[in-house]
């Protein structure tokens, strides 16, 4: 089922704006178990999603076209749902009140996204 972690119930959000990239996510985590939230290309779209039902954790580009925000990140760690950041940006442009989020440096391979997640909801 798995090649990285074993991830059944656990429901994760997935907010990124390339489709490939956001389809390899998906496939990553459903191999694993988890239920996949989106993906979403678009923050509003995630926002509804959150606000219909809390995931248990998320995966999030820092960039979804319009340039780089962080508005999303502050909502979920106001809601303390943990989060790791899958971008190709340099560790630099990551606010100082995210140091410590994890971030994987895209293209991601399936099996660092399973494993990831599982720290994810072991912190959470």
């Amino acid at each position: 089922m798995t090649e990285g972690a074993d991830l059944r119930g656990a429901r994760i959000l997935v907010l990124e704006d390339d489709y490939y990239l956001a389809c390899d996510l998906q496939n990553a985590l459903e191999r694993a178990g988890a239920t996949v939230l989106g993906p979403f290309a678009a923050e509003a779209d995630a926002r509804h999603a959150l606000d219909a039902g809390r995931p248990d954790c998320a995966f999030l580009d820092v960039n979804l076209g319009a340039g780089i925000s962080f508005c999303f990140p502050d909502t979920l760690a106001e809601r303390a749902i943990p989060f790791a950041f899958v971008t190709g940006y340099d560790r630099e442009v990551i606010p100082d009140a995210f140091a410590t989020v994890e971030r994987l440096e895209k293209p991601v391979e399936a099996a660092r996204v399973q494993v990831a997640a599982a720290r994810l909801l072991r912190s959470g």
